[in-house]
């Protein structure tokens, strides 16, 4: 196995559609194969996994269970996945979507576009690793983006503007930090909280609590879930990155 290549699991119970991507990317990548769902979780077990490629639709296990299986796995939670399908159908693409998936690429594929969309992975991957990745909720888009021109320097931002979408991507996914907005539609912020913590694999993952109308009611809702910090918008860029600094060196040191 070379050291230098990215280890990539192909998963699809088409044998001979196997063979031809281990064919195209034999060149760029180590190339794990498995022809079942069962067949990748053990794979994924055995062997450090840096893309996977995973086909939409499978007998028994599809794309879908595979995929909520494998992020479950620790060593799977993060890495980036690829959905094969052969349905060019919306629905499909934007199922995949949802799921937390990277991209997609529809079947059969073209070997130039499924190499460069494996090196682009890696490479996307090799950039977020050295980077700490920063989950931001909050319903305000424009505010999310005010966030990521603040931070994207230093860090990985995930711009979430929904409950529904927060909690789809961290049951799939474990940030180091996440912002929240107190004033969430449909959820509070403590309900949010309170869900990604005790539904998701997320329930070390330090917080920053970011509030409109900062006052005492707002810190004692808080308290039981023990936030890293409690501040008040619009913050300023020295105070927030301050906190979050801290908040990941704590968590960090937890972790010792």
């Amino acid at each position: 196995m070379d050291s230098l290549k990215p280890n990539v699991l192909v998963v699809d119970d088409d044998i001979e559609f196997l063979n031809i991507v281990k064919t195209y990317l034999q060149d760029v990548a180590n190339v794990e194969l498995a022809s079942s769902g069962r067949q990748a979780l053990q794979l994924a077990y055995e062997v450090p996994i840096d893309i996977i490629l995973l086909d939409f639709e499978m007998p028994i296990m599809d794309g879908v269970k595979t995929l909520t299986n494998l992020r479950n796995l620790k060593t799977c939670i993060n890495v980036p996945v690829i959905m094969l399908t052969g349905r060019s159908d919306r629905y499909a693409v934007m199922n995949s979507l949802v799921m937390g998936i990277d991209g997609y690429l529809l079947k059969p594929v073209n070997k130039d576009v499924l190499v460069e969309t494996v090196l682009e992975t890696y490479q996307k991957k090799s950039i977020k690793g050295s980077k700490k990745t920063i989950v931001a909720i909050d319903d305000d888009m424009s505010y999310l983006k005010q966030l990521n021109s603040i931070l994207k320097e230093n860090y990985h931002v995930i711009m979430i503007n929904s409950a529904r979408l927060a909690l789809e991507y961290l049951a799939n996914h474990v940030p180091d930090i996440i912002i929240l907005d107190y004033q969430i539609p449909l959820f509070n912020g403590v309900t949010l909280m309170k869900m990604i913590q005790q539904t998701t694999v997320c329930d070390k993952v330090p917080f920053i609590i970011l509030s409109g109308t900062l006052d005492y009611k707002a810190i004692k809702d808080f308290c039981p879930y023990k936030p890293a910090a409690v501040l008040a918008k619009p913050v300023e860029k020295a105070v927030l990155m301050e906190n979050i600094e801290q908040a990941i060196l704590n968590s960090e040191q937890d972790e010792i």
